[in-house]
């Protein structure tokens, strides 16, 4: 299943998406999203369609579904690209080899997800211009994560289970956007001020929106967490304090 929009320019210069397409097949395990004529392939994290990764990608896939979706959309010649070409190509050509064994020789439950850094270290290596942002303060980030959607140009993001408000944790426990951690791409922000959003996994509460959903952004800034350890280089999860933050595509 395929949908498309485009963007349209406002009178404040915001670069607004716009459908051009039924916005049917939001639930499937796969669908192309095409904005702008750059095509992101929006997988569904438990499809069990990935090969001998199937099994990783249901639990710890959500980070390699979006550097998926990036990849083929931003460089040429990812095209077609699936999860698991992704972990069995990509990963293994541009991390070290001795990092990429010791991540996917583990037992399942000890294989880690690719990190925020990771994906931004083979964006960079594919040529796709992009910055890295792990700690930050939660008002400055919105104006600039705000500014970067406006500028037609995709966020990707990390999300934890529990829910801020005013930088403090007032719900461990929540779960609305992420089991335990889970890493997204945002899309660009729609004439009614929502965020348009990929995800890999399918929640409840979002009925048949699954992997494209309609979010608010602060209600999404609620859930993200900024990275307390900085610079940290481990290229697969390690830690949560090592984690975080967003990355500007483009």
């Amino acid at each position: 299943m395929k949908v498309s929009f485009v963007f349209e320019e406002n009178d404040h210069g915001h670069k607004l998406l716009v459908p051009q397409s039924p916005m049917t097949g939001l639930d499937d395990w796969k669908l192309d999203v095409e904005v702008d004529g750059r095509v992101y392939p929006v997988f569904q994290q438990n499809a069990m369609k990935y090969g001998k990764y199937s099994d990783y990608v249901n639990h710890h896939g959500c980070a390699c579904c979006s550097l998926t979706s990036i990849l083929a959309a931003w460089s040429p010649d990812c095209a077609g690209l699936t999860p698991d070409k992704t972990i069995e190509e990509v990963e293994r050509r541009y991390f070290p080899k001795n990092v990429w064994n010791l991540n996917y020789r583990h037992i399942l439950k000890k294989e880690m997800p690719v990190s925020l850094y990771g994906i931004s270290t083979i964006l960079t290596a594919k040529g796709i211009p992009n910055r890295y942002v792990g700690p930050f303060q939660r008002r400055a980030a919105a104006l600039e994560i705000r500014g970067h959607l406006y500028s037609g140009r995709p966020v990707i993001i990390e999300t934890s289970r529990v829910r801020y408000e005013k930088g403090k944790p007032v719900d461990i426990n929540d779960r609305k956007f992420a089991g335990s951690y889970h890493t997204m791409i945002l899309l660009g922000i729609d004439a009614a001020g929502m965020v348009v959003m990929t995800d890999s996994a399918s929640r409840p509460w979002s009925g048949k929106m699954q992997r494209l959903k309609w979010v608010e952004l602060k209600d999404i800034m609620n859930y993200m967490f900024p990275q307390l350890i900085k610079r940290d280089r481990h290229l697969y999860f390690h830690r949560r304090w090592t984690t975080g933050g967003y990355i500007l595509v483009g």
